[in-house]
């Protein structure tokens, strides 16, 4: 195989496993989540410490043992979210190493106080919490699977507003959005 395509196919692997990244965070989808980091990977994105390590010891301070314990806490005080992947820009430094730069918008409809799901922070009424921002991965390739080694978050903007969801009630409630296993998604998936 020419070093070419094999670079493509490469950049195309990494570009699925960004893709993954933002569909296990929507869908609420722990087991996808885990599988985009290899298991030493160190995160900085909201939260510095390892990526995926369910068995390591609870901290001291009662926190999250991990970044995605950490996220899901975090998305559990919202109702729903929307990851937009933008550019992804991604350099191959060996032919089993590789960094990448991927801009997100991130949409977030938290959950309001008095709600129990609520975050300590949760304002009097519903409000849309907007990021724009962009992830700066390190990747690896092991046993043909490439996998984020470090990831560390860039935050460019951010915005909280009062929600507007005129029209939202008229979608048909089988094409909503919702957490792993019940979104259409799951259904569709090996079927024909």
């Amino acid at each position: 195989m020419s070093d070419q395509l094999q670079s493509l196919l490469a950049k195309q692997a990494i570009t699925e496993v960004i893709a993954r990244y933002a569909r296990a965070l929507d869908r609420f989808d722990e087991t996808l989540l885990r599988s985009v980091f290899h298991p030493d990977s160190v995160h900085h994105h909201f939260y510095q410490g390892p990526s995926s390590a369910p068995d390591a010891p609870r901290p001291a301070d009662g926190g999250p043992r991990d970044f995605v314990e950490f996220a899901l806490g975090v998305l559990a005080t919202h109702t729903r979210t929307h990851h937009q992947l933008g550019n992804t820009l991604i350099e191959l430094t060996s032919p089993d190493h590789a960094v990448a730069e991927t801009y997100f918008t991130a949409y977030h409809r938290m959950r309001p106080r008095g709600d129990p799901q609520a975050a300590p922070n949760a304002c009097d009424t519903e409000m849309d919490y907007f990021v724009g921002g962009r992830y700066l991965d390190h990747f690896a390739l092991r046993d043909g699977e490439w996998r984020i080694t470090r990831r560390t978050g860039m935050t460019d903007w951010t915005r909280l507003e009062p929600p507007n969801s005129q029209g939202f009630d008229d979608i048909a409630p089988e094409t909503i959005g919702r957490h792993y296993p019940d979104d259409l998604l799951y259904h569709w998936v090996g079927s024909d």
